[in-house]
């Protein structure tokens, strides 16, 4: 790679942080999304700061394949360096703070392993990148745990699915905010020969347990059809529903969000036109008032349940926090 090196012209510092975030995020693409930018403005970014450098900072012998970006000994050095940089100006962050209104802190936040895995992991990632004064704490957790610990304080968001109408209603002195819609999906075993919705819906199926909200809406469509599902195997968790379909021994319905976080199996997803409906993820609150913190992470959320919206296939999924009040996008 030849590259034009001007010693009077100073490594660009954003450049730097744009380095240090392709390789925490091992990737151009992830790298975008967390910080805000198109994977075309990421690339020029790293054009520009090898030929600002004098070397090769990407090593391009190993990039396509969906193979993760790396970096050569140079790039991963100088990634070191811009560790140190973001360090420093988040020193100072903290310093102004002092003078104006802060706004960092620590946002603690629950909720369930799908929407955690894929929302808001991307969430702390993007602000670990851009407002790295923000001190997110993670807790995966069962939603009646979780509702005690956002009432006493102990936590100051916790993720959900809204109650569907014959679900007791929030306590007193919750704030239910929509985030964005999940579409149940439906998978079958790749050796299924194709088959009608009514014979898809009499089974065999791999379901949870019977107070999820994905079986009680697959129950519902089959009752409306007078069908009697036979549920011949139960899952606890997402991965081993997944694994008996792809062993054959029944159909399952599992949330797009959650299918999104597990690797293609033997499995494929049903096309006919049966709609087993979907769920709404949802943000809880306790009181009546936020901090500067939970109001950035919030917004932050907010963007990458939009961009999940992107991201999914065409008419899967629905962001509705945009109309919410999470903040600006």
């Amino acid at each position: 790679m030849s590259l034009n090196y001007d010693r009077r012209v100073p490594m660009d510092p954003t450049r730097l942080l744009v380095l240090r975030a392709v390789r925490r995020t091992g990737g151009v693409l992830p790298a975008a999304r967390a910080l805000h930018l198109t994977p075309s403005g990421i690339s020029q970014h790293l054009a520009k700061l090898e030929a600002e450098a004098g070397v090769a900072l990407v090593d391009r012998s190993r990039r396509g394949g969906g193979r993760t970006l790396r970096l050569t000994a140079a790039g991963r050095a100088l990634a070191e360096q811009a560790e140190q940089l973001a360090a420093a100006l988040a020193s100072a962050e903290r310093e102004v703070d002092r003078y104006r209104q802060p706004s960092g802190g620590t946002v603690r936040v629950g909720g369930f392993a799908s929407v955690l895995n894929r929302l808001v992991a991307r969430t702390v990632v993007s602000l670990s990148l851009t407002e790295p004064e923000i001190d997110p704490r993670i807790f995966e957790i069962d939603e009646a745990v979780g509702l005690r610990q956002l009432a006493r304080g102990q936590l100051d968001l916790l993720l959900s699915e809204r109650p569907v109408a014959d679900e007791p209603p929030r306590g007193p002195g919750v704030r239910e905010t929509d985030l964005m819609t999940d579409p149940f999906r439906i998978v079958v075993p790749d050796s299924w020969p194709d088959v009608g919705d009514n014979e898809l819906l009499a089974g065999p199926w791999v379901l949870p347990h019977n107070r999820v909200a994905s079986r009680r809406a697959l129950e519902r469509v089959a009752t409306a059809r007078g069908i009697s599902i036979d549920a011949r195997h139960i899952g606890r968790e997402s991965a081993t529903m997944l694994a008996l379909v792809s062993a054959g021994l029944g159909a399952a319905i599992i949330p797009q969000l959650t299918l999104a976080n597990h690797p293609r199996g033997s499995h494929t997803l049903y096309t006919g036109s049966l709609d087993p409906g979907q769920r709404t993820l949802t943000v809880l609150r306790a009181g009546d008032t936020d901090t500067v913190a939970v109001e950035r992470f919030l917004a932050e959320l907010d963007r990458q349940a939009r961009l999940e919206e992107q991201d999914a296939p065409t008419g899967v999924a629905g962001s509705l926090g945009a109309s919410r009040g999470f903040g600006p996008p």
